[in-house]
């Protein structure tokens, strides 16, 4: 597609595009003044859709589950692995088993064992619930920021791509959620860039590639925002363009895509570059001037890349991007607040379980488990997230759990605080991921240093201890042993348990190494997945140390 039809596309589609986000925004809005309503319609089109399913027949579900009360006593909790048989079914009947909508596509996400899960994208699923939900998101960058609508080179998205599909169940694509190719109908996303250039299906396939062609392609534009899902794409974007400098410099005075010819040379574009480059530590603002906007995730371990995204972005305003993951929507930003968002009420029937309960042994153990509504959840606490959806994944058990800000007409606003079961435990102290964030955090202030990303892993010994590296602009040698005994004691207090075993000598102090600003997030840049960019996730919590010797040589 040339330059002009592709912007004749962006020109016809603004307009509608706007429209349309403007809408599923306010039926959000509307849906969160009126929550029980909204779970209600929710719940009854999850019990229409799945009723004469082969599923919920054999179940005897389609009896039963008549409303919320009947529903929560006749269908168990489930983990996805207790779905792989019916989905089995599924892959090849391709719908009637979980749900009578037809299965588009599967979709793909990493599973516990490393053996991908397919997850069911019904037309369904599609049409009512994720199409709007995205809409709904950028309903709010937009009433936020009109700008990122101003003309055909204002937005660039690195959410989601368009890649041709290689893998398939059956005759079905299998896919990661973000890749938003082939569309499915003309209500599938279909944004106004959906024919750029930089986003179509004839982009490089790996991560460096493809971000090479945006960056391209946009330099010498008047780029007012930048979406994203994780901050480390946004702060991998300004690193690929320090790194590669001198070609992308080359290719704005040549007029060409790594040396292949396209459009005509922009000689103002290179010698501007040419003097960015010429700057330590530019940031993407020095690069486009015109940036007024960037969204990604804000909350959990991704609010450990604030300070670098701070550095990248001097005086650009942020958005959050909807807590999501590949099997639903959980939040959806409806203003600028970076943190917590409210429950996406329109996306899901959600259920929600003390997260002191060990809901992972009573459900395999099958036991009934009482579960709290969204009305019933309280600030300040932690829940189990349980999602059913409309695309037959019922009474799903995520694994997430999320932290009640605050309560506003009902509605809980909340953050993702941590995946259950996911903590180190040499003798029974169960260290979380979360307790080591607030330990390192109040360390590190406390001694007057800055902190940037982090890494903690077990180092196996008699008796054993805990490894962090740290991000810290005030990396030396000699203050890591002060802040290693501080942090020890941070953590004691923070976990009694911890605390027992220190006392008992039955774990050694954790053992904490500064590294240069950037350190880690080079290391965990340098393991970015080539096919699954869009999706990485940086991991504080490792299952060993190997990261140790890679980042510090030792």
């Amino acid at each position: 597609m040339s330059i002009s039809d592709w912007q004749k596309h962006w020109k016809a589609r603004r307009g509608r595009f706007i429209e349309e986000c403007r809408l599923a925004h306010e039926q959000l809005l509307a849906d969160l003044k009126n929550p029980q309503v909204a779970q209600e319609r929710v719940l009854d089109d999850i019990i229409g859709v799945s009723a004469a399913s082969l599923h919920w027949k054999e179940r005897g579900y389609d009896a039963l589950a008549k409303d919320a009360t009947s529903f929560r006593r006749t269908v168990p909790i489930m983990r996805y692995d207790d779905f792989a048989e019916v989905i089995e079914r599924e892959t090849r009947t391709k719908g009637g088993t979980l749900t009578c909508s037809p299965v588009l596509r599967w979709l793909k996400t990493s599973g516990t064992t490393g053996t991908p899960k397919r997850v069911p994208y019904t037309l369904h699923w599609l049409l009512t619930y994720r199409i709007p939900a995205m809409k709904a998101m950028w309903g709010t960058y937009l009433e936020h920021h009109p700008e990122l609508l101003a003309h055909p080179y204002a937005t660039l998205d690195t959410q989601t791509v368009r890649e041709d599909v290689s893998d398939f169940v059956h005759g079905v694509e299998h896919q990661a959620v973000s890749n938003r190719h082939p569309q499915i109908n003309t209500r599938d996303w279909n944004p106004p860039w959906y024919e750029a250039p930089w986003f179509g299906p004839d982009t490089p396939t790996t991560h460096e590639g493809r971000m090479y062609h945006r960056i391209r392609h946009l330099l010498g534009k008047n780029l007012h925002y930048i979406s994203s899902i994780n901050p480390s794409t946004l702060i991998s974007l300004r690193d690929l363009i320090e790194v590669h400098g001198k070609s992308l410099v080359r290719d704005l005075r040549e007029g060409t895509v790594e040396g292949e010819p396209w459009g005509e040379p922009d000689v103002a574009a290179a010698d501007h570059l040419e003097a960015v480059l010429a700057k330590p530590g530019f940031s993407l603002k020095d690069v486009w001037p015109s940036l007024t906007l960037y969204s990604c995730w804000l909350s959990a371990s991704a609010r450990l890349y604030q300070s670098k995204l701070d550095a990248v972005f001097p005086g650009v305003a942020k958005l959050p991007f909807m807590s999501c993951g590949t099997e639903g929507v959980t939040t959806i930003p409806v203003d600028d607040t970076p943190l917590s968002q409210p429950l996406a009420i329109n996306q899901a029937f959600y259920e929600f379980v003390p997260a002191s309960v060990p809901l992972g042994e009573l459900v395999e153990r099958g036991e009934a488990v009482e579960t709290l509504l969204f009305d019933e959840v309280e600030a300040g606490e932690d829940y189990h997230l349980i999602m059913s959806q409309g695309n037959g994944l019922y009474r799903l058990w995520t694994g997430d759990i999320y932290h009640v800000d605050r309560i506003e007409g009902s509605v809980p606003w909340i953050h993702f605080r941590r995946r259950d079961g996911v903590f180190h435990s040499f003798t029974g102290e169960k260290i979380t991921e979360a307790q080591v964030t607030q330990a390192l955090q109040q360390g590190v202030e406390g001694l007057g240093l800055d902190m940037g990303l982090y890494m903690c892993g077990p180092k196996w010994g008699e008796p054993p201890h805990y490894v962090a590296l740290v991000e810290s602009h005030g990396s030396d040698k000699g203050i890591d042993a002060a802040l290693s005994e501080r942090i020890d004691q941070e953590l004691s207090t923070i976990n009694i348990e911890y605390a027992a075993k220190r006392d008992s000598g039955r774990l050694r102090p954790i053992e904490v190494i500064t590294v240069p600003h950037d350190a880690i997030n080079a290391y965990v840049e340098s393991r970015r997945a080539a096919g699954n960019a869009t999706q990485y996730k940086y991991k504080p919590f490792q299952q060993d140390i190997d990261f140790v010797a890679d980042i510090v040589g030792d």
